[in-house]
């Protein structure tokens, strides 16, 4: 481990996740943008489908090893969601709802940034669905997701999106 991870305290640990986390949607959306500027937005949106997609395999392995996740239940799959990388600045919640999982984004970063900068929303339904399923198909491949309100859908202005987890 690096020595000087190993030095900070809880406080500066928690703050660095935040930052982390940040740092890569920031990244994201650098690179959407450039993407979005060359090919245009449907373009772009196709390729950043892709690519979460695959990241979501690849968080979800790493997670799974981490939190030591073997049968794969839906209890398995809500830790695990709380532990992707965009959960520290997304307020998200994940809630079990008898034999299913709803996972709502109440502060999506991206679009706030794209509003801000007057671009306007994008429409990340189908970047959200493929990370997602990804996502939840490494902790068991049982696992489909519904996606229940997301962008270019109308939203409510405390929730971006949410999503729901089941077992087929």
């Amino acid at each position: 481990m690096n020595k000087v991870l190993e030095s900070l305290t809880r406080e500066e640990l928690l703050e660095l996740i935040e930052i982390m986390s940040k740092n890569l949607l920031t990244l994201d959306g650098y690179w959407f943008l450039s993407i979005e500027k060359r090919y245009g937005q449907s373009v772009a949106v196709d390729i950043d489908r892709e690519a979460w997609e695959q990241f979501g395999t690849s968080e979800a392995r790493r997670i799974k090893n981490f939190l030591k996740i073997s049968e794969g239940t839906l209890e398995d799959l809500a830790r695990a969601l709380n532990f992707t990388s965009i959960a520290p600045v997304s307020a998200i919640s994940v809630e079990t709802k008898g034999d299913r999982i709803v996972l709502s984004i109440k502060n999506c970063r991206p679009q706030t940034a794209r509003i801000k900068s007057g671009k306007g929303l994008f429409p990340c339904k189908p970047v959200g669905l493929a990370h997602l399923s990804a996502f939840a198909k490494v902790i068991n491949p049982r696992f489909r997701v519904r996606c229940l309100i997301c962008p270019p859908d109308a939203h409510p202005d405390n929730l971006w999106c949410s999503w729901e987890f089941y077992l087929e």
